[in-house]
């Protein structure tokens, strides 16, 4: 987060790319330790052993290696977008560039005199803000997708590739520059954005050991 003359700007630094590129790195490691195991595993497998235990192990291991393929190249998407999204306050407005799907990025330029209100998004552990325009023929306020201007009234500000606390910090910032008649509409203090967002990826792990710890104990209890 930088800061000039009345300005304001948060924009990925080496720090947050290094960050993403180390993590990167980790999931490869772990993806070609999981092909070599799991390789071990199909070769038994076809060819010497044939139980229960065995395939289990081949399925757990490769829906591992896909989940971190499917990270890794989320990453590599946050790496290069990184680059290019900022968030950027001055005196008179608030400008953003932030990816949106499938490749493309979503620019604004809003003018804080025409925001209506604020609306703090309400998902678990994903810190993102709504601005709402008022109705204005004559609105200086602009919404771009790529480089097509778009006709709507909502943005949504989301803290992609952004450190938690410097987004939140920004986004206080913003709520002191905007006029008084803009209403708020969330909590001062953000609480459901500080709540532990759900790991979709670790309650897949979860249930993938349970499916099999589950089956193996009810055996063991049989047997005694």
């Amino acid at each position: 987060m930088r800061n000039g003359k009345n300005i304001l700007r948060m924009q990925a630094d080496e720090e947050d790319v290094y960050h993403l590129m180390d993590l990167k790195e980790l999931y490869f490691v772990l993806i070609g330790l999981g092909s070599f195991i799991e390789g071990i595993a199909v070769y038994f497998l076809l060819f010497k052993i044939r139980c229960w235990d065995l395939i289990y192990l081949c399925v757990v291991l490769f829906l591992g290696i896909f989940l971190l393929l499917r990270q890794s190249n989320k990453i590599s998407k946050r790496i290069m977008e990184a680059e290019v999204c900022y968030m950027e306050l001055d005196e008179f407005s608030l400008a953003v560039c932030q990816p949106e799907k499938n490749g493309h990025y979503e620019c604004c330029r809003i003018f804080y005199e025409e925001i209506d209100k604020i609306v703090e998004g309400s998902h678990r552990g994903i810190p993102e803000f709504y601005i709402v325009l008022g109705e204005n023929e004559n609105r200086e306020s602009f919404f771009l997708l790529d480089e097509e201007e778009q006709d709507r009234t909502i943005f949504l500000v989301r803290s992609f590739g952004f450190n938690r606390q410097r987004f939140t910090e920004f986004y206080r910032k913003l709520r002191w520059n905007v006029p008084g008649k803009t209403r708020i509409i969330g909590t001062k203090n953000q609480e459901v954005w500080n709540l532990r967002k759900p790991n979709i990826e670790v309650c897949i792990v979860a249930g993938m050991i349970a499916c099999y710890v589950i089956p193996k104990l009810l055996e063991i209890m049989k047997l005694h």
